[in-house]
């Protein structure tokens, strides 16, 4: 039996952690460090902790990916990470640690950081203040994100939503000058038709009739900043369109361009959207001002082109047949061809395509005596036969019953004289629901059409429409509007709506109303 050493006295003693215990505590410190900078690299994240006591500062994370800056390069001081940050913003920021030094809790700063490779970029660092205890000094510790793309994307999102609004602004305005431009055109043209020929007035009134088209125009550009619209054919003389839009093509070109115009006799008629071909002249002119830097002549030559044989021009055809060429040549002062340059001049592009829309063809041909220059063919037509008159077409319609709708007054009085000369009789509502209260409180009113502006306050003209269909089916119904996309907005719900674009002319009432009224009469 063993005996204890009385001279040996008993201690208790606190048990102690051998090596491999020791080795095993350090071996999951650091697994969860290497997992905690795993989650921060992972989540393009730095890390920073900072000693108020010792004035010392860890980082760790995505300090690399971030800034280009290993976390060694900067540890230590605080002040250090402060060189980074941009002059501008340093003041800001200093107020905020020294807030939440004295105060304590979280806190949360945006600032812009210089990169290793000078450029700044945008941080936001959110962060808590731990508080001192036994053997420990003041800890701030922050998480700090790049937040440059994302301020991008808000910027971004920003500007489109303000492009958006500018949009609709403009939309509007220009609906409501189309309005008042169809008013303008609407009675020169009833003036034209009471003067006698021989008087001096009538030319008067043609050219306020030709100026309030050209205004009508400048609208459609408008009304295309939100979306292009639809093409709107006419006949034009390319002579006359060049001469209305020369002062406009001076003053884009400048003083250093020289602008030569030559327009031969005897041109033949195009079918063409008039607006798209002046913006064809304008992409043109910005044009010259790129490719003729230094100054130089632009030469716009205007001539009748017979075409015999069929011929290739940049992959499409070009039939033969009469066309109106305009060809553009390039002389810069300095002399050199710009040919090449032409080929790949984004507004040269662009008026290829909108030409190709009307029928035409834009072709670059190989450089002759030094010249640079590109040819436009627009296919000519017969010269249309005029309209007839209004007291001719009034002979030959039948008197039919029209319901109005319009919410501009001035329009409502323009087209209700134009169809009461026609012998028609007008009812007027100032917009949908006043109409449909018609059909409501009357259930003998048939009227043969129903002419409706789609755009009015409290229902519009297509949600008028269909009410009206479910009561009369046989009702016909002719939509109009300023804006371009709402004619296919009526095509796509209801595809057998006629639709007249604003600002229209009395002809072209005339005959949209005298084609489907025609069109409902029962055959003889």
């Amino acid at each position: 039996m063993l005996r204890s050493n009385p001279n040996i006295s008993e201690t208790v003693s606190t048990p102690t952690p051998n090596d491999e215990e020791l080795k095993s505590e350090l071996r999951k410190l650091r697994q969860w460090k290497l997992r905690m900078e795993g989650a921060m690299q992972s989540a393009a994240q730095i890390l920073r902790e900072w000693d108020t006591a010792v004035d010392e500062t860890i980082y760790s994370g995505a300090m690399e990916r971030i800034l280009g800056i290993f976390p060694h390069e900067i540890a230590g001081q605080f002040e250090i990470w402060m060189l980074l940050i941009h002059p501008d913003d340093r003041i800001a920021y200093r107020r905020e640690i020294e807030r939440v030094l004295a105060e304590g809790g979280p806190f949360e700063a945006e600032y812009r950081a210089r990169k290793k490779i000078g450029h700044y970029t945008i941080l936001l660092e959110r962060g808590y203040f731990i508080a001192p205890t036994e053997g420990s000094s003041t800890l701030l510790c922050s998480v700090i994100t790049d937040v440059a793309d994302l301020r991008e994307m808000e910027a971004r999102l920003s500007r489109s939503q303000r492009a958006e609004a500018f949009s609709k602004l403009t939309g509007g305005v220009a609906h409501d000058f189309n309005n008042m431009l169809s008013v303008v055109i609407g009675y020169s043209q009833i003036l034209m038709d009471e003067m006698s020929e021989t008087s001096e007035l009538k030319g008067f009134v043609g050219e306020i009739e030709k100026a309030a088209l050209r205004a009508s125009s400048l609208t459609n550009q408008l009304l295309a900043f939100n979306k292009p619209p639809a093409i709107r054919r006419g006949s034009i003389n390319i002579g006359e369109l060049l001469n209305d839009v020369v002062k406009m093509l001076r003053r884009l070109l400048g003083e250093q361009i020289e602008l030569v115009i030559n327009i031969e006799p005897g041109l033949p008629v195009v079918q063409a959207d008039r607006s798209q071909i002046e913006q064809v002249f304008i992409n043109l002119a910005v044009t010259a001002r790129e490719v003729m830097p230094q100054g130089g002549q632009l030469k716009i030559a205007v001539c009748k082109d017979n075409v015999h044989d069929a011929r290739r021009i940049a992959q499409k055809s070009l039939a033969p047949g009469t066309y109106a060429r305009i060809s553009l040549a390039f002389t810069p002062k300095s002399g050199r061809r710009v040919s090449k340059t032409l080929e790949k001049n984004r507004n040269i592009v662009t008026a290829a395509d909108v030409i190709e829309e009307n029928d035409g063809r834009l072709e670059i041909p190989p450089v002759s005596n030094g010249l640079s220059r590109l040819d436009i063919f627009l296919p000519g037509v017969p010269e249309s036969q005029p309209k007839p008159d209004i007291d001719a077409v009034e002979r030959t319609t039948a008197p039919a019953t029209i319901l109005l709708v319009e919410d501009d007054s001035a329009i409502r009085n323009f087209a209700r004289t134009v169809l009461q000369r026609l012998g028609h009789r007008v009812v007027e509502a100032d917009d949908g629901e006043t109409a449909l209260s018609l059909f409501e409180e009357n259930e003998k009113f048939e009227p043969d059409l129903v002419f409706t502006d789609m755009i009015m306050p409290r229902m519009g003209g297509l949600q008028l429409a269909r009410k009206i269909e479910k009561k009369r089916p046989e009702t016909i119904f002719l939509l109009t509007s300023g804006y371009p996309d709402q004619q296919e907005i009526a095509k796509e719900h209801e595809s057998d709506f006629a639709f007249l674009r604003k600002p229209f002319s009395v002809g072209d009432l005339i005959s949209k109303v005298g084609s489907l009224l025609e069109s409902a009469s029962p055959q003889q």
